[in-house]
């Protein structure tokens, strides 16, 4: 999110938290049903199909998915939590030098941690792509 990266931008680190939590509570609902809705269907299509190489790419993506579930809930939570809390904590004061650097760090912590799950992410877009590729055309003209 280049709006609360260091360099990017001249708000304050207290409104670039805001920022963040405003665009984490949007995401967090659209991500979580998105994730388990991928895992599901490229697992039911990975049972249903009987190509040993399209199943192979659809079982990919299927774990993928829920590797990125699994990722989120390990590495990212935790330090969603934390950044809410810091932010809860200082909505009646100004942030100090030190918090403000620690906040700083912990947005550029979340980008790089994000990064990864969207490189994980791509794996189940890809899987189903594939098999959108590999089937008979859904409209016949």
């Amino acid at each position: 999110m280049p709006a609360t990266a260091r360099g990017q931008t001249n708000l304050p680190v207290g409104e670039r938290l805001v920022l963040w939590e405003f665009a984490y509570e949007i995401a967090k609902k659209h991500m979580a049903s998105a994730g388990a809705i991928s895992a599901i269907s490229l697992s039911l299509c990975t049972y249903l199909t009987s190509a040993r190489p399209l199943r192979d790419i659809l079982a990919a993506g299927a774990v993928a998915a829920t590797t990125s579930a699994v990722y989120t809930i390990v590495f990212l939570l935790p330090l969603n939590n934390d950044l809410i809390a810091t932010r809860k904590a200082n909505e009646l004061k100004p942030m100090g030098p030190k918090e403000q650097e620690r906040v700083l760090e912990k947005l550029d912590q979340w980008r790089a941690l994000h990064r990864v799950r969207i490189v994980i992410g791509v794996v189940p877009w890809l899987a189903s792509v594939t098999a959108l590729l590999a089937s008979e055309p859904i409209i016949k003209l």
